[in-house]
This record gives structure tokens, C-alpha cells and sequence, in this order.
């Protein structure tokens, strides 16, 4: 059986290393957008550079690093979705929320368009992503498995990281459920599914379950 995995381009940003992903099925030009950071200008020329056309911008969670260029993309290409968690949406257009008042840049975003929660099912650009609510580094915080991909492949935001996790000491976080997310949504995953973290490197699941020294299997 032939092998499929979509093609991901990562742009980092500068500040905080943010990973922002661009996701196209190996057989379409339409593509999505996750988590466009603070350099959205590099976004912009990487979607012209491939000839890509974006569809939807797919928000793991509202922390400003991950939402800044969502209001330049959206003046781009006014037709862009904006999906985010139920619970995250107000960060979007709150300041304090996304914790950008705190580093002297207050930004908002477009409200978004879409509000998913835990088991929804997105088609979009020829990809099918379920949605999976985490919470712990941000209250609203989802991760995205996306199909059709093999190996499977998710988009995991700031809840895992290669050797770590995310965050808990922000105002909405909370170690014990980011942990109980890892284990109940990520882990019970198969061993090579592939984490695209919102910082660093890919990693898979089954290295986590092994190595990870936060949250063991």
C-alpha cells in the first residue's frame, strides 16, 4: 500500500522559536496554516514560493506567539477561516489573555470563524483533522491528528515537546491535566505517530513514552 504523509513546511519565528506549520495533501496546492507566529511575512513568502493556497488558519491555542500573524494573514486572504478551541477563543481578541499585554505588544486577532472542541472532525484543503482538547498549558488548548497520514502525524502545540512539555505556570495552567492529556490523548497513539510541537523538533510518541522525564508512560 502506498505511503502518504502531507507536506509540511516549518517556519520559525525569531522570537520564542515558535514553529508555524504549513500543511498541503501530497496531491493538492490548497493548504492550511498552524499557529502563524510573529513573523508572518515569512509565512506569506513561503505560501507564494510553493504556489499553495491556503484555505484555513488552524489555532492549537491562543498564547500570542502562536496567534500574532493571524491578523496579517487575514488581510492577505480575507476567505481564511480562523479555527480555535471553544475554550481559548477569547484569547484571540484579549490582550491580557494571550499574555501579550505582559511583553509590552498588546495584540488582538479577527474573531475567529470556527470554534471546535474535543471529537470534532474538520475536512479542509483534502485533509481530515480530529480534534483533541489538552488542556494544561492553556485551558482551551487542542491538538490536531491529521489524516490521511502515514505514519500518522499530529500537530500538538505547546502541550509535548521533544524531552519536555509544555508550560503549566501560566494563570489557566495546570500540571495534572496536561499530564492526563498526554497520557489519554497522545500516548495511547501509536508508537510512530509524529508530534509537530509548537517549538523544536518533531518528535513520535513512542520515543516520549520512553524518554519524556515529565511525563512517563
Amino acid at each position: 500500500m502506498k505511503r502518504t504523509h502531507p507536506r509540511v513546511w516549518t517556519v520559525v519565528a525569531t522570537m520564542f522559536q515558535q514553529n508555524c506549520y504549513i500543511v498541503a495533501a501530497d496531491d493538492s496546492q490548497e493548504c492550511v496554516i498552524i499557529d502563524p507566529g510573529l513573523e508572518p511575512g515569512k509565512i506569506a513568502r513561503t505560501i507564494a514560493a510553493q504556489k499553495l493556497n491556503p484555505k484555513a488558519i488552524l489555532v492549537t491555542h491562543g498564547h500570542a506567539d502562536h496567534i500574532a500573524g493571524v491578523e496579517a494573514l487575514s488581510r492577505r486572504w480575507p476567505q481564511l477561516e480562523i479555527i480555535v478551541g471553544e475554550q481559548d477563543a477569547e484569547k484571540l481578541t484579549n490582550p491580557r489573555l494571550n499574555l501579550s499585554a505582559d511583553f509590552g505588544f498588546p495584540l488582538t486577532t479577527p474573531p475567529p470563524t470556527r470554534l471546535v472542541r474535543d471529537g470534532d472532525r474538520l475536512t479542509i484543503a483534502g485533509l481530515e483533522f480530529l480534534v483533541r482538547e489538552v488542556p494544561g498549558h492553556s485551558t482551551g488548548h487542542v491538538i490536531y491528528i491529521v489524516s490521511p497520514a502515514d505514519p500518522p502525524i499530529v500537530f500538538v502545540g505547546d502541550v509535548i515537546f521533544a524531552g519536555s512539555i509544555g508550560r503549566t505556570d501560566f494563570p489557566d495552567g495546570s500540571f495534572e491535566e496536561l499530564a492526563a492529556g498526554i497520557r489519554a490523548k497522545i500516548y495511547s497513539l501509536s508508537d510512530d505517530t509524529e508530534l509537530w510541537s509548537g517549538h523544536g523538533e518533531p518528535t513520535t510518541v513512542g520515543r516520549e513514552k520512553r524518554t519524556n522525564p515529565f511525563v512517563r508512560e
